[in-house]
Order: C-alpha cells, then structure tokens, then sequence
C-alpha cells in the first residue's frame, strides 16, 4: 500500500532523502566492460532493485543509451522482477537467473528467458511458454543451484523429448575468480567444459556460454580463461562501478545518496549522545539531524565510526545510527542551515563515505549497502 501512495505522489512530493543514479557513470562502466574482452558479450545484471540503484532506471539507462554494443540480455533473479521490467517496456531481452516456479508460467505467455535446472521446470515451459528461451545452470562445484555434471546426460536426454523446447544457452557461477591458479577456480572451468562436451555429445548446441559474473571478467588473470570457455559474463557489480575484490580505478561509481538537514541544535560537554548514551560529548558540541537511518539503508556498523560530507569536510557520525535519525557533529561546519545537502554515500571513491569505504569500515562487501538501499527513497537519474 504504501508503494501506491507514494506513486501516486511521486512527482509532488518532496523526499529529504534521495538516491542520485548518474547515468554517465554507469554507461562508463558498461562500455569499459564490453571493451575488455571482444570475444565475450555482457549481459547486465539488475537483480535485488538494481544492486539497490532501482531496477526500472538501471534498465532504462542500458535500453534507451546509444552504446554500440547492446546486451543480449539483462539478468534478473526473479519472474516478479523480468514482470516489472515487462511493465516499463524495456525491449532489451531478460533472462531470469534465479529459480522460478512452475506454477506462475501457467498464467500468460511471457517474453523471457530462464535459467533451468529442474525437471518441473523444464516441462512447465514447454507446456505453458514456447517461446521461452531455456538457459542449462550446471553445478560445476560451488554446489548451490545447478544440475550435477554427473547428472547431466540423463537431464539432456529428458529435455530433448520436450518439442517445444528452445535451448540458448549453458551456464554456471563461479565460487571464486580470485586467480587463475585458485583451484577452486581451474576445477570449475574444467567442469564447465565438459558441460559443453555433454552438451555437443547429446547434439545440444546453446547459443551463450557464461559462468563468470564482475570478478572473472575484471581480473586479468582469470579474463582470458573465461574467454575460452563462454562468450557472455553476467555484469553486476562492476555495472555499478564497484569489483568484489581490488578495487579497478577505471570504474566509476553509479550512485550518490544524500539527505538534508532537519534540526541543528547544542550538545553540552558532558552530555550523552543517541541510544545508550555512547558517546558523551568531550566539548561543546554544533548537531545536525539527520532524517535517515538504518532502514533507509545506513549501516548500523557506521555507528561512531562513520562520517558524512557536509560542504566536502568531513562530519562524524555521533553514536548508534537509529532506524530512521542520524546525528553528526557540524561544530566545523560555517553556519550550517536547516535543509543543508549531507552527503550520505558519495560517488567519490576517495571520499571516506564512498560505499567502498563505508563497506571497508562495516567489513562487508559494498554488496551489503548497496541492495539495503530502502525502495521508498526516491531515485533520480542525473
């Protein structure tokens, strides 16, 4: 009920908070990644809201761009997701990466493409969805989704007696691209070549090829083995201007998050700060609060330890980030006002609340921050 609300609203409403998506920057990204390998296609991944950026403008931005290698596809992880990009009129094709159950196939025919490792699944399609396109997810050891390499003769053979199955591609995910002599890494490669050994054996010959998402293609290392097995990588991460693992300087991130400033008032010395009173001012103290919080998707870790940008000087985060209030010190801020800009997340990745930073500081993965980015925070592509 309350996404209706707020759609009905939309345009008048005016949200203190606000998630910028900057378009060049995420067109930077996808050419920088169709520019790294010729002989692999990148297939943008907007699954989880679009890494949190919001799924309909990451979506949007790729359709209507004039880079002059389209996708073939845009990765998705739920048939509720492929359906909302099917309401934008995004013409780009989907391919839906997750599971998806056969009874929602059974309503309408859908212009998609799905990931299949299921038996229910891949009659479901043939019965309900003939034009469906049908990816292969072959487990070649990370040992979540996937048919079994062991399995897969017997799975090939089933499908061939399904008529109106369209097979188009054979893929898998990689648990590791951290080097190119991690044998995690080489034993899945091996294992995903004798999926297309399999595959050729039962005259089964997909279109695509693809078993790496951001890390296999940005690494170095790992780029050229990848590029002898497949010929699409599933891009998120790096979409949006972030690698899992060493940070590639050519990214640029996608996304800036801000909010304004809705009371300053004095903190005495001596005074306690937020729940559990930690801290207790050491001086007199200038706060701005701060109407975001951790369900607006400011990491409880940032508490104390984190900082936002106020006029580009850095402003530190005052005890535990509550739900929906933030507190922080502007005693160095020269006459700060009530509506001032804070800058939450920056897009700048030397700034100490990029969401690189930020991740480092909470030790997680940027990831984390990125898909808790609540959907009621209004984004605008800039």
């Amino acid at each position: 009920m309350i996404y209706k609300i707020l759609n009905l609203f939309r345009k008048k409403y005016v949200t203190l908070n606000k998630i910028e998506i900057l378009r060049d920057n995420l067109l930077h990204n996808y050419r920088y990644l169709t520019s790294m390998e010729k002989k692999i296609k990148i297939a943008p991944v907007v699954k989880s809201n679009g890494y949190g950026h919001g799924i309909t403008n990451i979506a949007k931005i790729v359709d209507t761009s004039d880079v002059s290698t389209k996708p073939p596809f845009l990765c998705v992880d739920s048939l509720y997701e492929a359906y909302e990009l099917l309401k934008a009129k995004i013409k780009t094709p989907v391919l839906i990466t997750g599971y998806t159950n056969p009874e929602n196939l059974k309503v309408k025919i859908l212009p998609f493409s799905y990931a299949v490792f299921t038996p229910d699944l891949a009659k479901a399609i043939n019965d309900y969805q003939p034009e469906a396109g049908v990816h292969i997810f072959v487990d070649t050891g990370m040992r979540r989704e996937g048919i079994r390499i062991e399995e897969l003769p017997e799975f090939l053979e089933s499908l061939k007696k399904l008529p109106n199955l369209k097979i188009e591609g054979l893929m898998s995910h990689l648990a590791s691209s951290e080097s190119r002599q991690d044998p995690l890494f080489l034993n899945q490669i091996n294992q995903f070549k004798k999926a297309k050994e399999i595959c050729r054996k039962a005259g089964i010959n997909p279109k695509w090829f693809h078993i790496s998402a951001t890390g296999g293609i940005i690494n170095p290392e790992t780029r050229p083995i990848i590029a002898e097995v497949s010929n699409l990588a599933r891009a998120g991460l790096a979409m949006y201007g972030f690698s899992s693992s060493t940070f590639d300087h050519n990214l640029k991130p996608a996304l800036k998050l801000t909010t304004k400033i809705v009371q300053i008032k004095k903190v005495l010395k001596g005074e306690k700060i937020g729940y559990d009173g930690t801290p207790t001012a050491k001086k007199d103290l200038i706060i701005g609060v701060l109407p975001i919080g951790y369900y607006d998707g400011v990491d409880r870790r940032l508490s104390g330890k984190g900082i936002f940008l106020v006029d580009n000087i850095e402003c530190p985060i005052l005890g535990k980030v509550s739900m929906n209030i933030n507190i922080i010190d502007i005693s160095n801020i020269l006459n700060p006002t009530i509506g001032q800009e804070i800058v939450v997340y920056s897009e700048s990745p030397e700034d100490r609340n990029s969401v690189e930073n930020c991740a480092k500081i909470c030790k997680t993965i940027p990831y984390d921050l990125l898909v808790n980015l609540t959907e009621t925070t209004k984004r605008v592509i800039v």
